[in-house]
């Protein structure tokens, strides 16, 4: 495994590191890392339980350039929204992501200040996983 936090390349690779520390309602609190240069796909770590807990990682692939497998994927959601007049998934899903990341990138513009976002606090109900 290459440790680019160690080995000083990281410092090399990205330009305009940024860092986005959330909290939820909950108490779960989260780091967003933008590390443009050094990382294209998306990983998710988290440490389970307390301070001292197991650290897991994730590490979700996406495909290369141009990106046409995950446009596709995306668009035949839109299309299966269009026909059904349904959306595939609960819209306070994408307010809540967009909504984050708009607050995330004010916070920034405005000297990274920390923002409270009490029109982020909505609530909905995923639904259940279909296995076929």
């Amino acid at each position: 495994m290459q440790d680019l936090a160690h080995s000083g390349e990281l410092e090399e690779l990205v330009e305009k590191p940024a860092a986005y520390c959330i909290e939820y309602n909950d108490g779960l609190r989260a780091t967003l890392l933008m590390l443009t240069g050094a990382v294209q796909d998306y990983t998710f770590v988290a440490r389970l339980g307390d301070e001292q807990g197991e650290v897991a990682s994730t590490q979700f692939l996406l495909p290369g350039s141009p990106n046409v497998v995950y446009s596709a994927c995306l668009m035949e959601k839109a299309e299966e929204m269009f026909l059904s007049r349904r959306q595939p998934w609960p819209v306070q899903r994408t307010l809540l992501t967009s909504g984050m990341l708009e607050c995330c990138l004010q916070s920034r513009q405005d000297g990274n200040q920390r923002r409270l976002t009490p029109e982020l606090q909505i609530s909905y109900q995923a639904a259940a996983l279909n296995d076929g």
